[in-house]
Formats: structure tokens, sequence, C-alpha cells
């Protein structure tokens, strides 16, 4: 394998959990080869050539290939952490745990046996039942290990449905999770909730959906990360090569504001082609959040959304194929479907207007990023000044209502994956038990009613 000397730790990691610990790799001097100058490339080739041909000619003594041995769940170790007091055996677990790269650096609660059983009352699955492969060294995500994340993440057993659809959309392929926990881009899964759940677990959907101060939706992100942590092994530096980042990385989940969309328009789990009567989570590759914000002219609304549209893409256009998300607050939604807007119109208008100049992409003939990124060749035909759209067709934006009605601050969210990571939506399945957990909740709610 040929490699950038930046990503040498993560190229070894990969390696191993892919079951090639030996699998010789070579780090090249530079950070990226891309946009290189040739006679910059012609050193890099000359250092590294006889490293490149011994690493094809020469074996590593005593190794032998065979097919990888198979994944098996293995049941949870039981650790046992000892102090003076309580507080003192939880502060050596503590630390173990941040020794071990198990943590996300806050303080956790014990996934004691007890704790663990409890969270397991959240669904009918068997604890040993696999979920999923959780990349980027392929840890098995059964059913008890989401619970004992979960656990240290202060969750409650009525959210387990909910972590089980989140684990099952990230371990899709259709997602790359492989992509988005190793890459340098600032990725971080986006959980967005829609349907009956949402009142049924008090999942903020309103106010600073985004924010702070449920419950529900902060162990539920953060139960997320500790999987992405615990069960994928995704560590900075290792083989999670992010250059700065994202605060999302701590866990964010919001939810749709459904009492608030205008009339007629489709809730996001049935633009997804699920049922209205159900609930769906869905994972998005965000990247940045940029607010939208409404003015009371109509040509206003729409010259702040396609602009924003326009800023999707990087200077260089090489991540064109995503996906892109509109979060409209209620009063920005009202705003639009008042001024004759429905979902599809919207969509229809800002792949038509929300477009970039030819240039952006690049000198001719589009170099092998692009190429390999997904750009298509036919944009090499068009002139530097031809307008192509941000994204390749209308259905390519997903827009539903979340947040409390104020003065009409919405986001726009791009997305890291060079068309490879996709929205990915997925049933919640509830278990027989379902009102029981829901009973077990009260107490648990954010004391504010938002509308």
């Amino acid at each position: 394998m040929i490699d950038a000397k930046p990503f040498l730790a993560d190229s070894h990691s990969s390696a191993t959990g892919a079951g090639m610990p030996d699998l010789r790799i070579v780090a090249l001097s530079v950070a990226a080869t891309a946009g290189q100058p040739p006679e910059i490339l012609e050193k890099v080739a000359k250092e590294s050539a006889k490293e490149i041909i011994d690493g094809l000619t020469k074996g590593v003594k005593g190794v032998v290939a065979g097919p990888p041995a198979p994944l098996k769940p293995k049941p949870a170790e039981v650790l046992s952490y000892t102090g003076k007091n309580y507080d003192e055996a939880i502060e050596t677990m503590e630390k173990f745990f941040l020794s071990n790269r198990w943590s996300d650096g806050l303080p956790i609660v014990p996934a004691t046996k007890e704790a663990v059983g409890s969270m397991l009352k959240g669904t009918d699955l068997p604890r040993d039942h696999v979920v999923g492969i959780v990349d980027p060294r392929k840890g098995i995500a059964t059913v008890e290990k989401i619970a004992i994340n979960a656990v240290m993440a202060g969750a409650r057993p009525a959210y387990m449905p909910v972590l089980i659809s989140i684990v099952q959309a990230l371990t899709d392929p259709s997602f790359d999770l492989y992509g988005v926990q190793a890459t340098g881009g600032l990725a971080a899964p986006l959980v967005i909730v829609s349907g009956p759940i949402i009142k049924d677990l008090n999942i903020n959907f309103s106010y600073s959906t985004a924010g702070p101060g449920w419950r529900s939706n902060s162990t539920i992100g953060r139960a997320m990360r500790l999987i992405l942590i615990n069960l994928g092994q995704a560590w900075p530096g290792v083989n999670d090569m992010k250059d700065v980042g994202n605060p999302a990385k701590f866990g964010i989940l919001i939810a749709e504001n459904e009492a608030q969309t205008p009339r007629g328009w489709p809730t996001l789990r049935e633009q997804e082609g699920f049922s209205k009567d159900g609930s769906t989570i869905s994972v998005y590759a965000s990247q940045s959040y940029r607010q939208v914000m409404k003015h009371s002219i109509k040509p206003y609304i729409e010259e702040a959304t396609f602009e924003q549209m326009k800023t999707a893409l990087t200077a260089d256009a090489s991540q064109w194929g995503e996906e892109i998300v509109f979060v409209f607050s209620p009063s920005y939604a009202e705003a639009l479907a008042n001024a004759g807007y429905t979902v599809d119109s919207i969509r229809r208008a800002l792949f038509e207007e929300g477009r970039v100049p030819r240039r952006i992409f690049g000198p001719r003939p589009l170099g092998a990023l692009a190429v390999a990124s997904g750009i298509p060749k036919w944009i090499d035909e068009l002139p530097d000044n031809f307008g192509v759209p941000v994204v390749p067709s209308a259905e390519h934006i997903k827009l539903f209502i979340g947040g409390g009605r104020g003065p009409g601050c919405s986001f726009m969210i791009d997305q890291w994956g060079f068309g490879n990571s996709h929205f990915t939506t997925k049933e919640v399945k509830l278990p027989p038990n379902w009102r029981e957990l829901v009973n077990e909740l009260k107490g648990w709610e954010t004391p504010i009613e938002v509308k």
C-alpha cells in the first residue's frame, strides 16, 4: 500500500483491522499528492521507488497468507475497580478507561451488570445479536455492546430502539462509515429523528434542537459517539485523521418539528419512503452548519437560500456529488409556503439556482482525484462560466422542519464524502414492552413545553 506520510498510523491500524498486520506500507514524504507540481512528484517518486519495489518483491519472514479469521462476537469482559470509597473506585475506573481510549473525555456512568441488564430491557433482541460491524477496526456491535455504551453515556432503556437503528444506519455500506471515521475531512455523523417516537422519548424538536438540555438528545448522541470510539476503535491521530475535528463529534441528535410543518408538506420519513405512522432515524455525514436567515420579502428569502446553496462546495468543487440538508425553522418554512413553495418546488429551485461556474472544477482534463470522486467527465466539455448544479439531482437535496418559531434562523448542512457517503434512513422498531419503557421515563423529561 502506498500512502501519504500523515496517514501512516491510520494505514497500519486499518491493515490490522482487516486482518493484514504485516501489510507492506510505503509512506510518501508529502502530505498529499493531489495538486503537487510535477517536479515535486518526481522527487517523491525517486525517494520511494526502492521501498515500493522491495515491498512488492520481498516477503515478510514467517508470514503465511491465508483467509481472514471470521468475525465472532465475544461476551463483554467483567472488570473490577476498588478504592477506599465509591468515589475513589470511580476515579480509578475513569483513569483506566481514559488510558485505554474507551472514553470521550467526559465523566462516564459505570456499566455494571445490573445497569446493562436494565438497559437490555429496552429491546427484545438477544444480547448476542449482531447489529452491525463498526469501522474502521471492524468492531462487532452486538446488542449487549450497544447497551454497555448506552449506560456509559447516561442513556435510558427506552432509548435502545433508537440506538439500535442508529447503529444499523451507520454500518450500512451506503453510509461509508469507514471513510467518515478515518478521513482527514471534518465529518461527524448527525442523527435526525422523525415520527411519534419524538414525543414518547421527550426528544427536543423545537428551540435549539441541536443544543443541550434534553436527556434523550444528549445521551443518545453521546452513546453513538462512544460506540464509534469503543467498537470502531477510532482515535485521533491513530486512524481518525481529521485536522481539527468537528464539535458535532460529541454526538448531535436533532428532531423534526412535525407539528409546525406547513400543511401539505411531507414529513422527512415520508420523503424517505417510510410510513407516516412509524418512526425513523437518519444519519448524515455532516461537515458544516451554515445559517440561512429569513427576510420578510420573498426575493430575499429565495436569494438567501440559493446563495447559501452555492457555498456547499469547496473552492475546487472536489466534493461534487454529495447530498445537502436544509433544516428550515417553522417561521422560515411558513414564509416559503406562503410564497407558494412546496418541498418539491424548493428542491427544484435550489437545484436550478444553486449553481457554480465550471472554472472552479479546475483545469481540463479533470484530474484523477476528481474523476475518482465521482465528478462526471462531461463537466470537462462545459464553458468556464457555465453554471454547474451543486448536486447531481434535485433529489440529492434533503429538507425538513426543525427548531422553534423564532425570527427565522435556519441552517444548511453540507456533507463530507465525495459522493460516497449517503443520507441513510432506518425504521425504529419498537419492542412489545414499549409503553412500559415509556412510562419509566416519567421524571426524566426536561420541564419545558416546546411549541
